[in-house]
C-alpha cells in the first residue's frame, strides 16, 4: 500500500507530558508528535490515520508511546492539497518558490504541512526501537519500520480546536521540525 506520511514534533511542558504516561513508562524528552498518514489501499480506496505520541522508555525498549489514534472512517478527517506560491527575492534574481500545502481538518485538530523544497532525512533517533500501541488496556510494542525514501522538510501550523482529553491540553512551546515522505508499506 502507498503511504503519504506527514510528521511534526513540538516541545511541551515535560511535567504535563509525564502526567499522561502509564506507570511503567518513562518520558525521554519533553516532546509530543503528530503523525498523519494518507494510506492508499488501492486505486480508489484511501484512509487517513492520525497518531499522537511521545518518546518513552519501557520494558527494555525505547521509542514512541502512542497516546491516541484516530482513523477514517470512524473519525471524520478531511484533507486537501493546495498549491501555494510564495514570492521570494534573492540577490541578483527574482524567483517564485512553489510549495505544496496539505491541510487536514477534524473536529479536534487543524494542521497544515507546507513543503519548503529541501530534502533530507529524519532527525537522528538513536533511541527509536518502535512504538507502543494500546490494545484493550495493554500496550503492544511494534518495531519501527525503516523508511528510506527522501523526506521533504515542511513548515507546519496546527491548532487543537477541541482537545480530546482535558489532560492533553498541553500548550506547545516550540515546533521542533516537520517533514513529509511518500513510501510503500
Amino acid at each position: 500500500m502507498g503511504v503519504n506520511q506527514f510528521v511534526m514534533a513540538y516541545r511541551a511542558d515535560h511535567e504535563k507530558i509525564r502526567a499522561l504516561l502509564p506507570g511503567d513508562f518513562e518520558s525521554l524528552r519533553p516532546v509530543l508528535r503528530i503523525n498523519v498518514e494518507i494510506i492508499s489501499d488501492g486505486p480508489a480506496e484511501s484512509r487517513v490515520r492520525i497518531e499522537f505520541n511521545t518518546p518513552v522508555a519501557a520494558r527494555g525498549k525505547r521509542g514512541w508511546l502512542n497516546l491516541k489514534t484516530w482513523e477514517t472512517p470512524g473519525t471524520k478527517i478531511t484533507y486537501q492539497i493546495l498549491d501555494q506560491h510564495v514570492g521570494e527575492k534573492t540577490p541578483g534574481s527574482e524567483t517564485a518558490v512553489k510549495g505544496h500545502t496539505t491541510a487536514f481538518q477534524t473536529d479536534f485538530l487543524e494542521i497544515e504541512y507546507t513543503g519548503v523544497g529541501l530534502a533530507g532525512g529524519c532527525p537522528a533517533e538513536n533511541d527509536n526501537d518502535g512504538c507502543f500501541y494500546s490494545d484493550g488496556g495493554e500496550y503492544v510494542f511494534v518495531a519501527s519500520e525503516p523508511i528510506n525514501a527522501c523526506k521533504e522538510y515542511c513548515d507546519c501550523r496546527f491548532t487543537w480546536t477541541d482537545p480530546f482529553m482535558e489532560a492533553m491540553k498541553i500548550e506547545r512551546e516550540e515546533i521542533l521540525g516537520a517533514y513529509k515522505v511518500t513510501f510503500n508499506r
